[in-house]
């Protein structure tokens, strides 16, 4: 069995996050960015909420959002961590109440790797591709030669990922965990769960 934590990001459903929370994944992100084509209200992340077991965290992905607003989610939804997406520096994330993660769209390893030391007290740091004008959810794959070699933080794996190259991205980068969004969807927000059950089959079977 993996130790690889394993994230599935950008769920609308109640119906469709209980089939993928009851496969055993760390954890289940929710978007709370207006801009995004998978945002969801209060009320459907609170609906999400009640069918994800204590053993599944819920993400909340938020992007330039402000502490109070970040704050009202966290106490309305029941967040148990805050995926900072935006350009949130690390003054503001220390703030937060929550535990959270960072997400960064580095275009070197040397920018990325100082992203990693500029947030000491992020969980993780989740490394996204780099597209002008974009916060993520682009179904890009990363560039590998931006990873770092050595990180002080765990780094999560985002940018495409699905059940075809998955394995081959994990055993490239060897990353702390994953994030898997458009790679398993039938249409953004929109999870095929034969996809998903498929990309967490392998995950769970790497050394």
């Amino acid at each position: 069995m993996s130790n690889l934590f394993i994230k599935i990001c950008g769920l609308t459903r109640a119906d469709e996050a209980e089939s993928i929370a009851a496969l055993e994944v760390d954890a289940l992100g929710v978007i709370l960015h207006a801009d995004s084509p998978r945002v969801i209200t209060v009320e459907d992340a609170q609906a999400i909420r009640k069918v994800v077991p204590p053993s599944t965290k819920l993400v909340g992905v938020v992007v330039n959002a402000s502490h109070q607003r970040i704050q009202s989610l966290v106490d309305q939804i029941g967040l148990d961590i805050v995926q900072l997406h935006g350009d949130e520096d690390s003054d503001f994330a220390r703030q937060l109440s929550v535990p959270y993660i960072k997400a960064i769209r580095p275009r070197s390893q040397g920018q990325a790797l100082a992203d990693v030391r500029a947030y000491p007290s992020a969980q993780a740091m989740l490394l996204d591709p780099f597209t002008e004008g974009q916060y993520g959810g682009t179904g890009h794959i990363l560039d590998s030669s931006v990873w770092p070699v050595k990180s002080s933080k765990p780094l999560i794996l985002a940018g495409g990922l699905s059940a075809d190259n998955v394995i081959e991205r994990v055993s490239l980068l060897k990353p702390w965990g994953v994030d898997l969004n458009s790679g398993v969807e039938n249409s953004p927000g929109r999870k095929n769960l034969e996809k998903v059950v498929r990309a967490v089959a392998q995950l769970r079977c790497v050394k």
